[in-house]
């Protein structure tokens, strides 16, 4: 099976980090959102430092890392965000 390619939107201190909003990427096919994760933290040092505490928002609604990514979703990397 053909690579699942995905566009991710950054958002918070990911966004300031990888100096960019979107993130094209490929995973293998029947991937999940761990493996999604997994893979990003090997690949770019700036979003392994917040590995664990990303949120994934799959299709505007926050899913859980077992949650097996499709074509065509719109993937979202949400980190913790503090204000005052």
């Amino acid at each position: 099976m053909p690579p699942l390619r995905l566009r991710l939107q950054l958002f918070s201190v990911l966004r300031e980090r990888l100096g960019r909003e979107v993130l094209d990427v490929e995973v293998p096919a029947g991937s999940a959102g761990g493996d999604l994760l997994d893979i990003l933290a090997r690949t770019y040092p700036d979003i392994a430092a917040y590995r664990s505490t990303i949120r994934l928002a799959i299709n505007e609604a926050y899913e859980r890392e077992t949650y097996r990514l499709s074509p065509g979703d719109d993937v979202a990397l949400i980190t913790p965000v503090s204000g005052g």
